[in-house]
């Protein structure tokens, strides 16, 4: 479940894939952790693969890792 903390969404990695794939039209993507921050890997509806990494946030109310969407929009929209 997507998480808003201080007016930030967070989304686990699952949640971040799909928000890429929706989004931002990539033809596929995965995610893996990579030390403290989350790598993502896509290929775009060019057909060109990328990869980029994004910092992880975990909270103390969870085992799980996020990512702040403000972040994989950031990327994406410097990709332009």
């Amino acid at each position: 479940m997507v998480r808003k903390i201080n007016n930030e969404y967070y989304l686990n990695r699952a949640e971040a894939v799909s928000y890429i794939l929706q989004a931002y039209h990539a033809k596929w993507c995965f995610a893996r952790w990579s030390r403290d921050e989350v790598a993502f890997s896509y290929e775009d509806k060019e057909g060109d693969r990328k990869r980029f990494l994004v910092p992880a946030y975990k909270t103390k109310s969870s085992k799980n890792v996020r990512v702040r969407k403000f972040d994989l929009d950031h990327f994406f929209s410097n990709e332009d």
